[in-house]
């Protein structure tokens, strides 16, 4: 897991190595080092662009609320302040500091903090990812949605180099080839892509799912069910005009009677298809 970079800001020598005295056996921390006054601070922070600061309030050359005024929002790091002084504790909490430790503090007060800070921070971090394989989803599909080989309706024409979807299954993407679902089926908020070698889970609604494969090889044959024709390996007739559909995987799904008319449009692919 990725450390969190920290950097100490305080002009008193005591101050400082109290600090780094308290997070140097931290396997979660990295200490890219100290600075000893606001202008220090100001360089040190956009050279190395540390996770979080411990910052002192009055300092020479600045103190700790100009160095945040002088920092593009972009810039700014996580802050704990390190004071002895309790009356700039509000100013500091509008600021969106992460807490207003006062000198002298105790072992399991820093430790709080400290604690709070790296929540902070290893939650923005996943946001961050989330985001970012969000818009690298987005890219994929647009580029497999552009390939010359795609129909004009956008329906994959059966080539295999441009016949995948793509699927993200927690942080990782997966790149599906769309003869190798077998079925995909409906939970709530996900879908279930039942391939010829695993299943993966994925935040999609069938419906949005069931608009990215061609409608040509993927028949919807229940409100929570989309099947690939050519992995139904049988279809039989059950009670009260229903019907069940053999998957080649061994699933057995349901017709509903409600649902003739998908019916004839399964028997009608299946008859043109090669069998699976």
């Amino acid at each position: 897991m990725k450390k969190i970079r920290v950097l100490v800001v305080d002009d008193e020598p005591l101050a400082r190595e109290g600090v780094l005295a308290m997070i140097q056996n931290d396997p979660e921390l990295e200490i890219l080092g100290v600075a000893v006054d606001g202008q220090a601070a100001i360089q040190m922070i956009r050279a190395q662009r540390p996770d979080l600061v411990f910052l002192d309030v009055q300092m020479p050359k600045r103190d700790g609320f100009a160095v945040l005024a002088e920092l593009k929002p972009e810039e700014r790091p996580a802050i704990i302040f390190v004071t002895a002084y309790d009356q700039y504790a509000i100013r500091a909490f509008e600021i969106c500091a992460i807490d207003y430790l006062l000198k002298p503090f105790r072992d399991t007060r820093f430790a709080a903090a400290l604690a709070r800070a790296k929540a902070g921070i290893r939650q923005a971090r996943e946001g961050e990812v989330g985001h970012r394989m969000e818009q690298l989803l987005e890219h994929m599909r647009a580029i497999l949605d552009s390939r010359p080989d795609r129909t004009p309706e956008g329906e994959n024409n059966g080539n295999d180099a441009a016949g995948r979807v793509v699927l993200k299954s927690g942080s990782d993407l997966h790149f599906v080839r769309t003869a190798d679902i077998v079925w995909v089926e409906s939970q709530a908020d996900f879908i279930k892509v039942h391939t010829t070698g695993a299943a993966q889970l994925v935040r999609e609604t069938l419906q949005n799912f069931e608009q990215r494969v061609p409608a040509d090889k993927f028949l919807r044959i229940h409100r929570s069910s989309l099947v690939n024709v050519d992995h139904v390996k049988k279809v039989t007739p059950a009670l009260y005009g229903d019907y069940t559909v053999l998957m080649a995987d061994g699933t057995v799904l349901r017709l509903s009677r409600k649902n003739r008319a998908k019916l004839k449009l399964l028997i009608g692919r299946l008859a043109h298809s090669e069998p699976a």
